[in-house]
């Protein structure tokens, strides 16, 4: 049968008809699948060529490989810049494997463009990173990431970009928004340390004393010590350490460690020490560490852990993990009621 009629003319306008809709069809598909900024975003990127490259990176994350195999949630990461007269794009995914370990999207893309085009370009052209998710939530970078992102990248002017998919909305923040210098710790006065005056001073000393161990063959600058008191009253104490493998020990993770050991979960305070005089560094991935610890604290109804950075001379700077690790994650975070299975059935009452 003849759909088109009898008569050429007629015909040839129903194909024009039919051409001109499919056009229309396949313009409306293509539009509603362009990413859009969000309207809190568009301030920070004014410029269209950055725009175009946020899209692009976007485009590539959302086919980028991951293999996710413990929490099976996926880290999809690219960024684009331009070299030698070309846009480059590069991407990047989470991988897990068990004990559990993972190497992270952040790292991933910014090792895969070092590798490909030199760790200047990775520090001069890399100006954002962009993840594609399902749904974007107000999540940031682990503590490690952080350290990673920082060393290797402009980071005072990176841009991170989220893309979701169920919108094609691309929310943009600044990475320094993750960020909070020690020098912006408050300083504050010792009376105003909720800790009566001995137990600093035992706190601080512990500490003093901590870092004068550890293992510095590696380590030139940031060598510090920590000690930290539970609310059963117990004391521990730990100094960074290095090895060959640059599988650095921190010494926040080292006295958590030793705490958790002894089902001693909750912490009231740590003290960090440095050179004398000088202010002790807190590492990023030292600081996750301390974040998933006083999320045990807020689990079993108790005060955050206080955070006390000491120069040896009488001088405190006090905060709390929270504060030091701004829109932060913890197992708490997904997995509230496995959390408090563990701690009631593994904590101890000391």
């Amino acid at each position: 049968m003849n759909i088109f009629g009898k008569k050429p003319g007629a015909r040839i306008l129903l194909l024009a008809a039919m051409v001109v809709l499919a056009g229309w069809w396949s313009l409306r598909a293509d539009t509603s699948l362009k990413w859009k900024l969000s309207k809190d975003s568009e301030s920070l990127v004014t410029d269209a060529k950055l725009r175009d490259e946020i899209f692009d990176a976007l485009d590539a994350a959302e086919k980028a490989g991951t293999d996710p195999r413990i929490t099976h949630f996926n880290v999809r990461v690219a960024t684009a810049f331009e070299k030698d007269g070309k846009e480059r794009v590069v991407t990047g995914g989470n991988v897990e494997y068990e004990v559990p370990e993972g190497i992270h999207g952040e790292t991933s893309v910014l090792n895969h463009v070092t590798a490909l085009y030199g760790a200047d370009t990775t520090r001069n052209h890399v100006r954002f990173l962009a993840f594609f998710a399902q749904q974007c939530g107000g999540g940031a970078s682990c503590g490690d990431c952080r350290d990673y992102q920082m060393a290797t990248t402009d980071y005072e002017h990176l841009l991170v970009a989220c893309g979701q998919a169920s919108d094609r909305t691309v929310k943009v923040t600044r990475f320094g928004d993750q960020i909070v210098c020690e020098r912006n710790f408050p300083e504050v006065d010792s009376a105003k340390i909720p800790l009566p005056a001995e137990e600093l001073r035992r706190l601080v000393r512990s500490a003093e004393e901590a870092r004068r161990g550890g293992v510095t063959l590696f380590t030139r600058e940031r060598h510090t010590g920590a000690a930290a008191l539970s609310f059963a009253g117990k004391t521990y104490r730990a100094a960074g350490a290095d090895d060959a493998a640059f599988h650095y020990r921190y010494p926040i993770g080292g006295l958590l460690q030793q705490a958790m050991t002894e089902r001693d979960y909750f912490l009231r305070a740590i003290v960090i020490s440095g050179e004398n005089g000088e202010w002790p560094v807190v590492n990023y991935r030292d600081r996750q560490y301390g974040y998933e610890a006083s999320s045990f604290n807020h689990a079993a109804g108790k005060p955050p852990i206080v955070l006390i950075l000491s120069n040896g001379r009488g001088q405190f700077r006090m905060t709390t993990f929270e504060s030091a690790l701004p829109s932060a994650f913890s197992t708490a975070d997904f997995m509230p009621e496995a959390l408090k299975t563990f701690l009631a059935t593994h904590a101890t009452d000391r």
